[in-house]
Parts: structure tokens; C-alpha cells; sequence
């Protein structure tokens, strides 16, 4: 039986294979020959005849080498060391081909893999040892594109997905795509392709946070940025690999419930705080208001670019004296952003309501005087500001709409800006 997932950001990719022959052998379209040997428990291969791939094996072993006993702690540290595999003397392997040169690890076509236009990608091997639950964890090797994919984050990124194997072979959620590349941040990668994938992220927040979809699943990782912000610590992603162990199969029913127990286990359940998550993904800095960000703090990501913001549900404009109702019909753990950038002087007060949005949502103003930002939390209910205060006398604002519940989408909610002419 083999279960595959491929995802591409930009290019990176992890294939989970849950039976394939012991014997990983040169193969068809590639020879395989040792281009070096790590220090640590692992051999890079390259195939015959090519020279480049040849050259690259060292650059490579020096990256892997460099985190490997980083990558290997112990939990709560770490995810710990790999399965060691059946063959090559139980060292893990690595092969650094062209992109249409195919690795065989088994009878071909099935168990035959080329790179093409990815960076690289990760595949389990023996041995595979089965769990109390009847699923299995496994040894794993990387094949890696030799034009592309000789970089530290490939390197950082597939070896993750190599420790993840010996957790669960059942890794055809989101989160090992996500975690696979917060990993790239947290073990200080200087290659940044993750910011391509989080500002492709950010362009789709209205879509669910747990969608497999292209590269919405690396940019992800900001979620597992703000877990370990909120935990103050790195092991709440370590540990979640730890509770996904217990997973019964690869169906995100199955692998969801783990999570939704794993976070209120931390205080951190999607109902009361993925409101804090949506505010972050904001990703401006308004003082007290937006209390953590992805880019500070000792477990920020200093890659991700301030100020790169979601997509807005309606382009940024300016409140008269009038009422403006906007729809809340969102897929599961999503959010909207709604920017108002300007009042005009005929409105003395400004009205948000919200209407059917508990107990499934959220709705967030964020709103700007000339003492400075603050937050208001409008849930099924109404909030005035008098502009005749200094308080109240506001100037722009954002409304942010979650739909917290990770199981189902929710549609019929509202929120509604009024602008009146008296307090």
C-alpha cells in the first residue's frame, strides 16, 4: 500500500510511502555511486556519469552534517533521531540527481522516482514498524534536485520530513508541509523561499488554515510561528508530532481531532484563540493591539516582511453617513479583513454591530484615535464610537471575521458599520 503526497512551494515536496522494497537499490536511469559520507549516519549519493551531481554531494553532506544533531534532539527539543533504514548499513540515504534522472526503490513504474521540477522530496523505507494503533512509522531517504534544490532549506525541509517518518508514515496532513517548512526558520535557514509561500498564504485566508492546496500549506507554517509564540516554546510543534502518532489513518477527520485535543491539552483551543492568530495575520504593527507578530520576539520569523497583509474582502474605503453591511460566510479555521481607511467629517459617531456570528466566529475591530489603537470584540452585539471624545474619535479602522470551528464552514453572519451624524 503507498500513500503519496505531493505539494509544491515553488517547488518542495514530501512523498510518504508506506511499503516499498528493503532494498534500496542504484536503479534504473540512475547508478547510484557515494559522493560522500556524513559524520552523522548518512550517505549522499549521485548517479554515474554525472559530474555535477557529483560536485554537489559535498555541499550537501556539509548542510546536512551542520544540523543534524539539532534536528535529531530529543523531544521536547526536537523531534529525535530517524529510523535507522534496513539498507546501507542502516545509514540514511540521499540522493542528489537531475531533475528526469529516476531513482528505483522498488519495481518500476510504482516504486521509481524523479525529481523533476522540485526541489526535492522525502520517501519512507524500510524497516516499517507497526504501532499500537495498526499504522506504521518508518525509516525514510530524500532525493534532491541537483539544479535547484542544493540549499539549506531544501536540506532543513525534506531531513524534517525524514524525522517525521519515524513519528507517523501517516504524513499526508497540511501540518507536515507546514512544519517541514517552519522548520526551515527555526533552524535558521539563510534561504527564505517561505516568504513566497506566506505572502501566497496571506492571499488567501478566506480559505480554510487546514486546506492541502499548493503552496497555501507552507505558508501555513506562520500558525506553528504563533503556536510556539503563545506556547513560548518550540516543543508545542515538537510534541504535536508525539500526539500525532495516535492518528488512525491519513483522513484529515482523523488527524484534526488529534490536534483540537493536542491544543486545549495547552490551553490553546480553536475556539478561544484562533481569534488571536487572525489579528496577528494581520500583520501590521498597531502598538498594543497587535500584541505578537510573525517577524518579533524571540520565536518570530525575522524573514516575514511587516506589512505584506491578507487580501481585503473589499478594497480599503472611506465611511459616510451611511450604513455598510458585509457577509461572514467562511470555511472552516478562516478569516476576512475588511479595511476602512478614512471617516468623513460629517460622522459624529461610528456603529459596528455583528449579528449571527456566535457561536462559531468572531468578529475583531481594531480601530485608530489620536491616543492610539485599540480593540473592541463585537460578537453578536454593538459597539459606538462617539467621535466628539478623543477616545472615540476615530479615524480608520479593520474589522477582522474568523470562523474558529475546525469542523465546518458557517455562512449566514454579519457585521454592519454605520455612520451617523449624531452620537
Amino acid at each position: 500500500m503507498t500513500i503519496a503526497k505531493i505539494g509544491t512551494r515553488a517547488a518542495l515536496v514530501a512523498v510518504g510511502v508506506l511499503a516499498l522494497s528493503a532494498s534500496v537499490a542504484s536503479a534504473q536511469g540512475c547508478q547510484a555511486q557515494v559522493g560522500a559520507q556524513g559524520a552523522a549516519p548518512f550517505t549522499v549519493w549521485y548517479c554515474a556519469g554525472d559530474e555535477f551531481g557529483r560536485q554537489q554531494t559535498g555541499t550537501v553532506a556539509r548542510m546536512l552534517d551542520q544540523v543534524w544533531s539539532e534536528e535529531t534532539r530529543p523531544e521536547p527539543d526536537g523531534l529525535g533521531p530517524p529510523i535507522a533504514p534496513t539498507a546501507n548499513n542502516g545509514r540514511i540515504s540521499v540522493y542528489v540527481t537531475a531533475p528526469h534522472v529516476e531513482v528505483a526503490l522498488g519495481r518500476c513504474p510504482d516504486f521509481c522516482h524523479s525529481v523533476g521540477d522540485l526541489y526535492g522530496f522525502a520517501v519512507g523505507t524500510a524497516p516499517f514498524i507497526k504501532t499500537a494503533t495498526g499504522t506504521e512509522r518508518s525509516s525514510a531517504l530524500m532525493i534532491l534536485n541537483e539544479r535547484i534544490g542544493i540549499t539549506d532549506a531544501t536540506v532543513i525541509h525534506e531531513f524534517f520530513h525524514v524525522l517525521q517518518y519515524a513519528h507517523t508514515s501517516l504524513i499526508s496532513s497540511w501540518l507536515d508541509e507546514a512544519s517541514s517548512t517552519w522548520a526551515e526558520y527555526y533552524y535558521r535557514a539563510s534561504e527564505t523561499g517561505r516568504v513566497h509561500s506566506f505572502r501566497e498564504f496571506q492571499a488567501s485566508t478566506t480559505s480554510a488554515l487546514s486546506r492541502k492546496s499548493l503552496t497555501h500549506e507552507y505558508g501555513a507554517y506562520v500558525w506553528l510561528v504563533w503556536l510556539t509564540q503563545r506556547a513560548r516554546s518550540p516543543s508545542a510543534v515538537f510534541r504535536l508530532w508525539s500526539a500525532l502518532e495516535h492518528a488512525t489513518s491519513d483522513k484529515p477527520a482523523d488527524v484534526d481531532h488529534l490536534v483540537r485535543s493536542y491544543l486545549a491539552g495547552l490551553g490553546l483551543g480553536w475556539g478561544p484563540s484562533f481569534n488571536s492568530f487572525a489579528v496577528e495575520g494581520l500583520n501590521r504593527n498597531l502598538s498594543s493591539v497587535t500584541p505578537q507578530l510573525f517577524s518579533r520576539g524571540p520565536f518570530g520569523d525575522p524573514a516575514v516582511p511587516l506589512g505584506v497583509t491578507p487580501r481585503w474582502v473589499r478594497p480599503p474605503w472611506t465611511l459616510g453617513v451611511r450604513a455598510r453591511r458585509t457577509a461572514v460566510n467562511l470555511p472552516q479555521l478562516s478569516v476576512h479583513y475588511e479595511y476602512v481607511r478614512g471617516i468623513a467629517p460629517t460622522v459624529k459617531a461610528v456603529t459596528i454591530s455583528s449579528s449571527r456570528i456566535r457561536p462559531w466566529g468572531d468578529v475583531i475591530v481594531l480601530a485608530h484615535s489620536r491616543l492610539g489603537w485599540q480593540r473592541r470584540d463585537v460578537n453578536n452585539g454593538s459597539f459606538t464610537f462617539c467621535r466628539q471624545t478623543g477616545r472615540g474619535n476615530i479615524d480608520q479602522l479593520y474589522l477582522i471575521a474568523d470562523n474558529h470551528d475546525d469542523l465546518s464552514a458557517h455562512s449566514g453572519g454579519s457585521y454592519t458599520v454605520t455612520g451617523r451624524r449624531t452620537c
